[in-house]
């Protein structure tokens, strides 16, 4: 249902001719041989327009498209928070790694200087030999540039988290947890097999399958484009005509009506509709065929994801021995050194073996967070589905 209205003004009246100035005209001598002019110059119409259809295939066809259109721009939004959340839950995981290896370098740096100057004040004694004291301040000043490097890691991936969760790089941000937080998690999303992961919730196999459905509607469409359609319309208007505008001239305004019913029958299109309707099932096909390898695609990192969860469990598992092996070898390291049983590069490459385990325990556990929440990915799930 629409309201209308027109104003139209006449510059130049039209001129009607009935033959005046032909004297075989049976109108001759009845009207002048000029014509007569015909029209207002003032024209105003205003009313209601309605219309119905009462047969539409096509119409009620594209209704359902529309609402798979709908459909799919929602799935979209909601693959791209999928994608974003896994993004922050890797960037997050990022932040800890760094955080954890710039404690771990600084605990070693300040254990270094420890040493250094315990060493230090026994070579002014005459206890050790100079190398001794050499070796000790060599080995601070090679840990410094790892701790100023892990500085700048713990600030970079700060910054890219904020980026991520959309923050300016400005924003103080305040995190409470450690990497050793997750290590309990770890044994509680251990790998499963291949064939038990459903893949229902991936975005992007539930976007191909809105699209398909999405094609069938308009296949549909494009079928009901052959049949035929019926509709009513209706019509209730005032007009206004008259030379001089004045609109309280009750004489000029009349009202018209009409109903009608209009029968709309396709015949011919020059083989347009067949062809959109091959084209469609074409498209229909490979859209199938597409499916097929973004599913073998998405096994495949399936597959990648949980062999990075066992290779991650497997390091974990041994880093987690390593440390407690190497912080004993440490203390050992360090009580032979004091009683002058052991040089200092035996206590030097204790420290580094802890370091160096310390170092791939935090890694390991980076590694199968980062894993599980690919798979999460890669699943379509996230921890707001979860709550």
């Amino acid at each position: 249902v629409n309201l209308s209205g027109s104003y139209t003004y006449m510059l130049k009246k039209q001129r009607v001719y009935f033959g005046g100035d032909d004297p075989s005209s049976p109108m001759a001598g009845m009207f002048p041989a000029d014509g007569i002019e015909m029209g207002e110059k003032h024209a105003l119409q205003g009313g209601i327009v309605a219309g119905m259809p009462i047969i539409a295939p096509q119409l009620w066809a594209s209704l359902q498209l529309d609402k798979e259109a709908v459909a799919l721009a929602e799935e979209r939004a909601r693959g791209s928070q999928v994608d974003l959340e896994a993004e922050v839950r890797k960037a997050y995981m990022a932040v800890l790694l760094a955080r954890e290896s710039l404690r771990v370098l600084e605990a070693n740096y300040a254990n270094a200087q420890t040493n250094y100057t315990q060493t230090a004040a026994k070579y002014e004694h005459g206890l050790v030999a100079e190398y001794d004291k050499i070796r000790m301040e060599t080995q601070v000043k090679n840990i410094l540039p790892n701790v100023v490097s892990a500085r700048t890691a713990v600030s970079l991936s700060e910054a890219k988290l904020k980026v991520v969760m959309g923050l300016d790089l400005d924003t103080p941000i305040e995190i409470t947890e450690t990497l050793a937080d997750y290590t309990d998690r770890v044994y509680q999303n251990l790998p499963e097999q291949t064939k038990h992961i459903s893949l229902e919730g991936n975005s992007q196999l539930r976007q191909l399958d809105l699209q398909g459905r999405q094609l069938d509607a308009a296949l549909k469409v494009k079928r009901m484009a052959f049949l035929p359609t019926l509709s009513m319309s209706f019509t209730y208007q005032y007009s206004f005509a008259s030379d001089r505008f004045r609109l309280g001239d009750k004489k000029r305004w009349s009202p018209f009506s009409t109903i009608g019913l209009a029968l709309d029958i396709p015949v011919y299109t020059g083989g347009k509709r067949y062809y959109d309707l091959r084209s469609t099932e074409t498209q229909i096909r490979q859209l199938v065929a597409q499916r097929v390898t973004a599913e073998s695609q998405l096994r495949l990192g399936v597959m990648n994801s949980l062999s990075e969860q066992r290779k991650a469990l497997e390091q974990f598992a041994s880093a987690r021995d390593a440390v407690a092996t190497a912080e004993r070898g440490h203390k050992i390291a360090e009580v032979r050194y004091k009683s002058g049983a052991s040089t200092v590069l035996e206590l030097n490459d204790a420290e580094m073996a802890l370091l160096q385990a310390r170092l791939n325990y935090s890694q390991a556990v980076y590694n199968y967070m980062v894993a599980v929440f690919s798979l999460d990915a890669l699943r379509g799930t996230t921890p707001t589905d979860a709550k």
